[in-house]
């Protein structure tokens, strides 16, 4: 039996980082289709009284999104392994005191919060789907993102992976990258597309984020990611 495969179809992705990815061999700047950067997120589009109440998190999605400017009414799927983690640990922090949560303060800190506050900024009235999946987030929300846009091919599907470090305790136990996002805008007769097949591998000889080895096999062509019992071997129709 053949080892099942994984095609992308993909119209444009922007991958940013709050600082510079070391030891990953990526270069800002836009390659085609992928567009890399780091430094200050860009949401400029957002009226300040908003901005102000974005978060870290929130920031980083937006600045990725709007890049790839997706139709008016897009359908959203959201991926993040600890989405608001800072936000959530200042509640448990606060129920640990023995004080209130504030209404507020929660509706910001559930997992759906970005995806939701994006959809209000840019009047997006397509469903959004926020997931985690452990340390197979990024690859599990991509294949959440294949899945809604096999249900309706002729619409794109725009699928946003965001991370940041844990706050507190909790990085000292789980170490994580700096603040990161990576957004693909799925779909269309484009003629551009990634493919990977499947190939059984030892867990020790994955390395590093998926996140990061998907991008990087985006960039050189070739190459491994996923920790999904095996890895997807790619190669690129630019």
């Amino acid at each position: 039996m053949p080892s099942p495969s994984l095609s992308i179809p993909r119209l444009r992705a922007c991958a940013w980082f709050e600082e510079e990815p070391a030891g990953l061999g990526l270069t800002a700047g836009s390659d085609g289709p992928l567009e890399l950067g780091w430094g200050p997120p860009d949401v400029a589009f957002v009226e300040p009284m908003a901005r102000r109440r974005l978060s870290r998190l929130a920031r980083g999605f937006c600045h990725c999104a709007e890049r790839l400017s997706p139709p008016g009414d897009v359908q959203v799927v959201f991926a993040s392994r600890h989405g608001e983690a800072e936000r959530t640990l200042g509640l448990l922090k606060e129920l640990a005191a023995g004080g209130e949560i504030s209404p507020a303060l929660f509706s910001t800190s559930v997992h759906n919060a970005v995806p939701g506050l994006w959809s209000i900024l840019k009047g997006n009235r397509a469903p959004a789907t926020a997931l985690a999946a452990g340390a197979e987030t990024f690859g599990w929300g991509l294949v959440e993102a294949l899945g809604a846009l096999e249900a309706e091919p002729e619409a794109p599907v725009l699928y946003v992976y965001a991370e940041d470090r844990l706050p507190g305790l909790w990085a000292e136990s789980e170490p994580q990258p700096g603040l990161h996002a990576v957004a693909l805008l799925l779909g269309g007769a484009t003629g551009r597309g990634l493919t990977f097949q499947r190939e059984d591998v030892p867990e020790q000889a994955v390395v590093g984020p998926e996140v990061f080895q998907f991008l990087a096999a985006w960039r050189e062509g070739q190459g491994t990611w996923g920790r999904w019992r095996g890895r997807f071997h790619p190669s690129c129709d630019r």
